[in-house]
């Protein structure tokens, strides 16, 4: 199950990182807009379906409805129709060696002592 769990935020991560560089690199500066996918704000209410949002410079700077967000002139336009967005999930809270990746409990340091 854990092995499922940490699958899952890898993927989210690279999927999110895949989008960067085309959302820095738009021709307007940075001005990228993503439309159509099913967008889940993460504030706990209902996904945004076929969404809309700007990115601008590496930032969200609109959010909305398809054909609600209008870019500046010149912006990249990505379609993401029939895909889902949603904010990555990382936990990066761990100590190295103090878990046991077998069995997820907490444990000290075995070092074997010559």
């Amino acid at each position: 199950m854990r092995t499922a769990k940490m699958l899952m935020v890898v993927l989210i991560f690279v999927a999110g990182v895949a989008l960067v560089p085309a959302a820095q690199t738009g021709p307007t500066g940075g001005a990228t807009l993503f439309e159509g996918a099913r967008l889940i704000v993460g504030r706990g209410g209902a996904p945004i379906e076929s969404s809309a949002f700007l990115v601008e410079n590496g930032k969200f700077t609109k959010v909305g409805k398809k054909g609600d967000i209008q870019p500046s002139a010149g912006a990249t336009r990505v379609d993401l129709a029939g895909k889902t967005v949603m904010p990555a999930l990382i936990d990066i809270h761990n100590h190295l060696g103090w878990t046991s990746t077998r069995s997820t409990s907490e444990g000290r340091l075995s070092i074997a002592r010559r």
